[in-house]
């Protein structure tokens, strides 16, 4: 006779099988349609935003898909108003999933995890999973929310993806956005958010366009500069504090050179050296205190200053961005914040990036080679991210400033070696 299992066994093996993998499905209806009229009239009230009118993607029966310029952590809320009854599921970086609060919210939503700026299979099954079952897909092709209000460039591969979800490509570009709530700056401007939507191929034109030209058409319905705008749209973004923190991306002062020498008090930015000193006015643009003050008109062309004295230094092919730092990892799975694990030196150069030092206790160093990066996902004043690192890894630099030099650098670079191999 048999020997019997003992009493509850199967209870415990059945609460031992792994949990269920998270695969999103299309929006519900009911979920998104409260989510809707909760949203509309606070992004009215708080942003003075308004939907477009007469847009026929809204009652289409067929699936399509969003993409979008990113100058906001709100951008996705204005998209989603606007395309309403249209139900979007949202590209979002697999980062945020790792805080368990927020992904269980994540998951509530049918957000789409995606691993940043590299090639991700999961993701695109994912996606292309909703659209055969109906649903609709929200993407923001930068990657991340950048920090100058200006759409930056995005990877070839989504002129390709489009091509493999086969449904009908539209833009969205969200103005005031930026103004209102800058990745650099704290807490909210009042002020007003438009949004422009346009198709920008159609069922048959995806089928037939190349992926070049699909990233054309996408490239020219997301672009927005939000500072070109507001010099037209002149619209006040009232706030206090309007400049607070903005120092973490001017960091090179244009008055006598020096670096990481700017700091912000309210709407002031200055310099610590040779008092140079400018405000930020309610327009967003920036202005001189004094006749011999020398401050650019926006943050934009601050930052373009900043860009080229990168690009005079990478001319020299010996050039290397180095900075004392400390290593991090995502360790915490109730929070976003990384944690350092570890302390060295960090260098950018036409080799890559590498580091140096140690990390948990032991000697520890990794390189990845240019080739290997497309963007430092970076939070201003703290760190930025390695992406193709096998485990969540983040570089703080003890130099705060800094963290927005290293950001600033890799596409020059990329770029400076591009141009050099052309030759």
């Amino acid at each position: 006779m048999q020997n019997q299992a003992p009493k509850g066994a199967e209870i415990r093996c059945e609460m031992t099988k792994p949990k269920k993998p998270y695969k999103p499905v299309p929006q519900k209806k009911l979920a998104y349609t409260v989510f809707y009229y909760v949203m509309r009239p606070f992004l009215f009230l708080r942003y003075g935003y308004r939907r477009p009118k007469d847009l026929p993607a809204r009652y289409a029966k067929e699936p399509i898909t969003v993409l979008g310029n990113h100058v906001s952590n709100l951008d996705f809320l204005f998209a989603a108003v606007a395309f309403y009854p249209k139900r979007l599921n949202f590209l979002v970086s697999s980062h945020f999933f790792g805080q368990k609060p927020l992904a269980l919210i994540l998951r509530m939503m049918q957000c789409v995890p995606k691993e940043q700026f590299s090639a991700d299979v999961a993701a695109i099954r994912d996606m292309r999973s909703i659209v055969s079952a109906g649903g609709s897909i929200g993407i923001y092709p930068e990657g991340e929310v950048n920090g100058i209000g200006m759409t930056g460039e995005f990877p070839d591969s989504i002129g390709k993806l489009c091509k493999l979800l086969k449904a009908p490509v539209y833009t969205v570009r969200t103005k005031g956005a930026y103004l209102s709530r800058p990745k650099w700056g704290p807490g909210n401007r009042r002020g007003r958010v438009e949004t422009d939507i346009l198709c920008a191929a159609d069922a048959e034109e995806v089928k037939s366009l190349s992926p070049d030209e699909l990233n054309r058409r996408i490239a020219a319905g997301i672009f927005h500069d939000e500072y070109a705008w507001q010099e037209k749209a002149r619209i006040p973004f009232s706030g206090k504090n309007r400049a607070e923190n903005l120092h973490y991306l001017l960091y090179r002062c244009p008055k006598c050179g020096k670096e990481f020498t700017t700091r912000t008090e309210g709407d002031e930015i200055y310099c610590s050296v040779c008092c140079n000193r400018g405000r930020m006015n309610k327009l967003g643009f920036l202005v001189p205190t004094r006749e011999r003050d020398i401050i650019p008109t926006s943050p934009r062309e601050w930052i373009e200053y900043q860009r080229q004295a990168l690009r005079e230094a990478f001319s020299d092919p010996e050039y290397r961005l180095t900075a004392p730092c400390f290593l991090q990892y995502h360790i915490g799975e109730k929070k976003l914040r990384h944690e350092d694990v570890g302390e060295g030196t960090v260098t950018l150069s036409r080799d890559g990036i590498a580091y140096e030092g140690t990390a948990e206790g032991k000697p520890f160093s990794f390189r990845y080679r240019l080739q290997e990066l497309y963007k430092f996902p970076f939070t201003a004043g703290l760190h930025f991210e390695i992406p193709p690192a096998e485990r969540t890894t983040a570089i703080r630099p003890k130099e705060p400033q800094a963290v927005w030099q290293f950001v600033l650098a890799l596409p020059i670079l990329r770029q400076t070696v591009k141009e050099e191999s052309e030759q």
